[in-house]
């Protein structure tokens, strides 16, 4: 059986990792000497998949009925040469990857044996193809994983873990605007921008509420990003709980654990936590009113 190779790379990747091997997969720490090639992957702006559960009905349960599913990748070399490789694949997963239980999913949405190639999937079907299920198959929640897998000249396989990058299937919200943030930690009151992410989720200039730029005496801004659920619901489990100084650097500043959404008012709660200013409680709320 060929070896799969899981490609690490990157510093973040080599110092959270490390390496086992065994006859049937083997975990590689190398990058542009392995894989000959380092690439870069963008998900274009408006790229998503959305749709409305079936009212009355758990969401584990209900039928979706699916009103957006497109996605445009862009794969480009970022480093390397190409003279050792055969291809190029883009593989999409369903509900995990090759690590998580879920590599007999693997499907080859697009290849090339150059770079840049652009993979497009414009509908539902375009996510379904191969995978032997139907939209009606499909519940709030479930995710599309992709990837980049390299093939080389002397039939090893890598796939780029740089490259991985998902696609959820959730309710369709717009948070794009400029807000009025608010606190109940001090009396500040600012200017903030919220934007879309090219994964459904949401980026905020400042997710902490404001805690550390205009709370405190620093003036570095506590960017992030959060999903919201059906229902309104905010999450950031799966964006390192929000913003950069919540995780990065163990900080624990403005960390966000619940929250809502409402579209007719415009009005994001978040539910914030602080572990690190022993002025300031360790759970608040930030409010930010669309203009």
């Amino acid at each position: 059986m060929k070896n799969i190779h899981k490609l690490l790379l990157g510093l973040l990747f080599v110092s959270a990792f490390t390496a086992c091997e065994s006859d049937d997969e083997a975990e590689v720490i190398e990058g542009r000497d392995t894989a000959g090639a380092m690439v870069n992957v963008e998900v274009a702006a408006g790229s998503g998949l959305y749709g409305s559960p079936e009212a009355g009905v758990d969401l584990e349960d209900a039928l979706v009925t699916i009103s957006d599913a497109s996605a445009v990748v862009n794969v480009t070399k970022a480093s390397g040469s190409l003279g050792d490789i055969q291809k190029f694949e883009l593989i999409k997963f369903f509900n995990g990857d090759d690590t998580s239980g879920a590599a007999d999913t693997a499907v080859t949405v697009a290849e090339s044996s150059t770079l840049p190639f652009t993979a497009t999937l414009s509908s539902i079907d375009d996510f379904l193809a191969g995978l032997n299920m139907q939209s009606e198959d499909l519940r709030i929640g479930d995710s599309f994983i992709f990837k980049v897998k390299v093939y080389k000249n002397d039939g090893s396989q890598y796939y780029y873990a740089n490259s991985r990058f998902a696609l959820t299937l959730n309710c369709f919200y717009d948070l794009t605007g400029t807000y009025v943030m608010t606190n109940n930690v001090c009396a500040s009151s600012e200017i903030v921008q919220i934007s879309a992410n090219s994964d459904g989720t949401w980026y905020a200039t400042h997710a902490d509420g404001g805690l550390l730029n205009f709370c405190s005496s620093n003036d570095i801004t506590n960017p992030g990003s959060f999903a919201v659920l059906c229902g309104g619901v905010v999450d950031a489990s799966n964006t390192n709980d929000g913003p950069d100084y919540c995780q990065g650097g163990g900080y624990g500043i403005g960390c966000i654990v619940g929250g809502s959404w409402d579209q007719d008012a415009g009005i994001l709660v978040l539910e914030n936590t602080n572990a690190f200013f022993s002025w300031a409680p360790a759970e608040y709320m930030s409010t930010y009113v669309r203009q």
